[in-house]
């Protein structure tokens, strides 16, 4: 299996996982959930193309981008405290997020990890970062 096929079959485990994790109907429960599903789903890229990186390196990282990035989980997490339909769709946007999310967070180590150039503990704030200032969930047709 090539590292691009491992790295296909990491990021969508780390993904669905992620988005099981954000059905929660508890409100903001998943953050401390997500990030150890991301760190695991980090280090294992890193692995599937044969370089290291401290586990604790990418805590965090994934931590320091969690907590600056929080308010994209605030609405999904607030519609929880309704009964009922607010539940329902509350899960449903923090699903969608986590999933969007982790992938894109995933797709964007493997893009620099493609490139051939080292990645360093110090890259990896910077491009989860990225991943997370451009992601935008699909918008409604």
């Amino acid at each position: 299996m090539t590292p691009n096929e491992k790295a296909k079959n990491i990021i969508h485990s780390a993904s669905g996982a992620a988005g099981a994790v954000a059905l929660s109907p508890i409100p903001f429960t998943d953050a401390t959930l997500l990030v150890p599903i991301q760190v695991t789903m980090i280090t294992s890229l890193f692995k599937a193309y044969d370089q290291k990186v401290m586990e604790g390196a990418v805590r965090g990282a994934v931590w320091a981008v969690a907590a600056t990035s929080f308010g994209r989980g605030v609405v999904g997490n607030a519609l929880k405290f309704i009964p009922g339909i607010g539940t329902t769709t509350g899960a449903a946007i923090s699903m969608a997020t986590a999933v969007g999310l982790t992938e894109a967070i995933g797709w964007a180590i493997v893009n620099e990890l493609e490139s051939g150039e080292k990645v360093t503990p110090g890259d990896i704030t910077g491009i989860i970062m990225k991943a997370a200032k451009t992601f935008k969930l699909p918008k409604k047709q």
